[in-house]
């Protein structure tokens, strides 16, 4: 019985000490170090344990080594997590070289603690990340590299944590200082070329800026730069030149939540969404919304929320750009395919590094640059863009110019011959008026002398002279008033507009109603003229084509602006010719629109209700401090 409790015991420790050898073997995984090559992934060769609350301790995780489990991944990720991720693997120095180190491919991951047991079965930890000060780290670059001070021919056991407040992935390798910085000098060229290629785009557009002032370009400037500034945090190069205060700017990725809100500004201005997408304009706030969420979420520490909230705000960011940039597209407006084109370069490049960081994608020298490729070409394109609206809006401006000055001569040339047509009238009433008038007093003269002897004739034919003297005299006055108006001078410009109405009701038997705010003194004394043939136009206009019974003219004056209406209920126009702008036929409202250029004043023309036309017209003046009267007049055949 004693000797098989002996066996028993001795058996019971054996078993123990077997598992506990073959379950350190298990989670302590050997990788050999040899003379060839320098370097080594090992990202599959590691044990895992995920740790939710991030609490364990080392003593703690080192007391548990079977639950561990093996690496499926060479770059082993997590997604975006706030968990906390044990590493262990055990590494034999079989080369000549003293100095290994052990490089983290994830530059911005929050904390890496690296622990390496001792000899009397203690251990040292050696602590980086983007949480750690980086004047504290032991290698000072860009890179997440940390000594494994491992001897020749000597064998250690590592522990590694792993923490981000992004997504938690960590490319592992060993390596000698030699092969980084060979495999990284590559690296860092192409990464300033980048960032100096940003930064002349940067510098350019800042220029046309300040010689355009057209805001696009400033919010070009600043989304580039928080597109810049983000790929610098992910690559681990801004944190050498933040304060140390700022440093939390790097793990919390606000340069990614700028991004999104530049990118909707930048969206709004050069593609004028509000202008030629109203609708689409109004959703805009469901992006600034969202940019709010991501702020707050990292104010109240969220940071594992704020990014995972950043990367579905993509979603709808995406949606509102390539929207407005392929329906204004359609419209015409051609500097949005650029946009629209330079977009999709930057989203191709995201999706493409998004779906390395997740293991989707094997990582190679194309999927891990894709990010800088994708907006470095979007800068580009965009840039070229912003270039393109400029050359669009100045062919444009071109164009109307080109169309105005066509307007114009054809208005000269129309002018000219109203003006010869009104030579012709002047002269015909002359000749034909006031001429045969004067050779008849002349006759009528020339017969009187003849008859002085008879004082009845003398004093007939005087009556006739007298009367034919007067009638010459209204015609001359007639042909005058044509020319301009007397009442201008001496009573001002309200009392001659109640004349002119006066005389246009009386002649055409239209019931014409006014309601006048007194304007005199408002307009320049040679300005008045063209206020005046304006109304004069617009009755005239009632007279001969509405067919109107009545019609109403109201003159309301506010500071600053003079509202004239002219509204008749005759047969009216088309609603579907009725616009805000001057028909583009007509001698009479082209001169009216002529007119109104020179006052800088506005026309609107539409259907009045039930029937009939209404005629606005809105003339800016300066605002004169005298007391307003109003005129109202009736005028009824």
């Amino acid at each position: 019985m004693r000797f098989t409790f002996i066996l028993s015991m001795f058996l019971l420790i054996l078993v123990q000490f077997i598992g506990h050898i073959s379950a350190q073997a298990a989670t302590e995984p050997l990788i050999i170090l040899q003379e060839q090559p320098f370097s080594y992934d090992i990202g599959s060769q590691v044990y895992l344990l995920e740790d939710p609350s991030g609490k364990l301790t080392f003593d703690q995780v080192r007391q548990q080594p079977t639950k561990f489990t093996k690496s499926q991944q060479e770059a082993p990720v997590y997604g975006p997590s706030s968990s906390a991720v044990w590493a262990v693997f055990r590494v034999r120095n079989a080369s000549q070289e003293n100095k290994w180190y052990l490089e983290v491919g994830s530059s911005f991951l929050q904390e890496v603690d690296l622990y390496r047991i001792t000899a009397n079965g203690g251990f040292e930890i050696i602590k980086s990340g983007a949480g750690q000060s980086y004047e504290t780290r032991l290698v000072k670059t860009n890179r997440l590299i940390l000594p494994l001070n491992l001897p020749t021919g000597t064998e250690q056991t590592y522990y590694a944590r792993f923490r981000s407040r992004n997504i938690l992935r960590f490319p592992l390798q060993i390596a000698t200082m030699t092969a980084l910085y060979e495999k990284n000098h590559t690296i860092d060229v192409l990464n300033g070329i980048y960032f100096g290629l940003l930064f002349a785009l940067m510098v350019y557009n800042l220029f046309v800026y300040f010689s355009l002032r057209d805001k696009a370009y400033l919010y070009y400037i600043f989304f580039i730069f928080c597109i810049a500034a983000d790929t610098a945090c992910i690559r681990g190069y801004f944190l050498e030149f933040l304060p140390e205060p700022l440093a939390w700017m790097v793990n919390i990725r606000v340069f990614a939540g700028l991004a999104i809100l530049f990118s909707l500004w930048f969206t709004n201005a050069i593609l004028q969404v509000k202008q030629y997408l109203p609708k689409l304009y109004r959703l805009r706030w469901i992006i600034i919304l969202s940019v709010g969420i991501i702020m707050l979420l990292n104010v109240l520490r969220l940071y594992v929320w704020s990014f995972a909230w950043m990367l579905l705000s993509f979603i709808p960011v995406y949606l509102y750009v390539y929207t407005a940039g392929i329906l204004i597209y359609r419209r015409g407006f051609k500097p949005a395919l650029y946009y629209t084109l330079g977009l999709a370069a930057l989203g191709v490049g995201i999706l493409i590094y998004i779906c390395k960081d997740n293991n989707i994608l094997p990582e190679t020298a194309f999927t891990e640059s894709s990010l800088q490729l994708g907006s470095f070409i979007e800068a580009v394109v965009l840039s070229y863009a912003l270039a393109s609206k400029f050359n669009f809006y100045k062919l444009e401006k071109e164009q109307v110019q080109a169309q105005a000055m066509q307007q114009a001569i054809a208005f000269s040339q129309e002018l000219i011959q109203s003006q010869e047509n009104e030579r012709k009238r002047i002269a015909a009433e002359l000749h034909d008026s006031v001429g045969q008038s004067l050779i008849l007093i002349k006759n009528r003269i020339l017969l009187l002398k003849k008859r002085l002897d008879d004082p009845e004739k003398v004093a007939r034919h005087a009556d006739d002279l007298t009367e034919t003297v007067a009638h010459t005299i209204s015609e001359i006055r007639g042909i005058s008033y044509g020319l301009r108006p007397f009442q201008l001078d001496m009573l001002g410009l309200t009392q001659s507009i109640n004349g002119l109405v006066d005389e246009v009701s009386e002649g055409s038997g239209i019931d014409i109603r006014v309601n006048a705010d007194s304007i005199d003194n408002l307009f320049p004394k040679e300005q008045e003229i063209n206020v005046y043939r304006i109304i004069q136009e617009c009755l005239n206009n009632i007279v001969k084509h509405s067919a109107a019974t009545s019609a109403r003219v109201n003159i309301v004056r506010e500071d600053g602006l003079v509202h004239l209406s002219v509204e008749d209920n005759g047969k009216g126009i088309n609603p579907t010719n009725a616009t805000n702008s001057v028909p583009k036929s007509g001698f009479g409202l082209r001169g009216m629109q002529e007119r109104l250029s020179i006052l800088a004043g506005k026309l609107q023309i539409k259907s009045a209700v039930p029937q009939g036309t209404v005629i606005q017209i809105t003339l800016p003046v300066k605002p004169v401090p005298v007391a307003t009267t109003v005129t109202t007049r009736e005028f009824v055949s």
